[in-house]
């Protein structure tokens, strides 16, 4: 009897620790748009403070809060095996992610998205994926990142009037 009663307590203070480590999910879930969506791209350049054209070849838009989207476009280094990328850090209107995300993976939600570009950044790194020197960071005075059918474009405009531009199609 002590047994069975033992075993019922344990059963029960399982299911009530199982139930409240699982987070509940509603409409309102800041986590459905926490994470990460990374896929490789079709067509894919920018032009950033070199002002010449470069090729990428991925872009990622990481989900920082229901607002703000960070997004990167990532291309191939002067080195072998290194990398460069230009970020455009977005902040949406409330509610307005182009994510669903799910355990901090992603998949865009949203056929159209537009933000507002606030900061835009350079960044290099070597072969080993270390960052070659602090990155490279700029407000933005104007500017914005559009996502239509699978074609992202981000222009960004420093104070001193040069413009950063990366498009890709995904």
């Amino acid at each position: 009897m002590l047994r069975h009663s033992l075993l019922g307590s344990f059963s029960a203070s399982l299911m009530l620790v199982s139930d409240l480590s699982l987070p509940l999910k509603s409409s309102s879930d800041p986590y459905l748009t926490i994470g990460r969506y990374e896929t490789s791209t079709q067509q894919c350049e920018w032009i950033g403070s070199s002002q010449t054209e470069l090729d990428c070849s991925a872009v990622q838009l990481n989900g920082r809060s229901p607002t703000v989207i960070v997004i990167r476009f990532i291309g191939r280094g002067g080195i072998h095996y290194s990398r460069q990328q230009l970020t455009f850090v977005t902040l949406a209107d409330e509610g307005k992610s182009p994510l669903k995300c799910s355990s901090g993976s992603c998949q865009i939600n949203a056929e159209t998205w537009q933000s507002r570009v606030f900061n835009v950044a350079e960044t290099n790194f070597d072969p080993d994926g270390i960052a070659t020197g602090v990155p490279k960071t700029w407000s933005a005075t104007e500017g914005e990142c559009v996502l239509k059918n699978k074609f992202l474009h981000c222009s960004a405009q420093r104070k001193n009037g040069q413009t950063y531009q990366a498009k890709a199609h995904f």
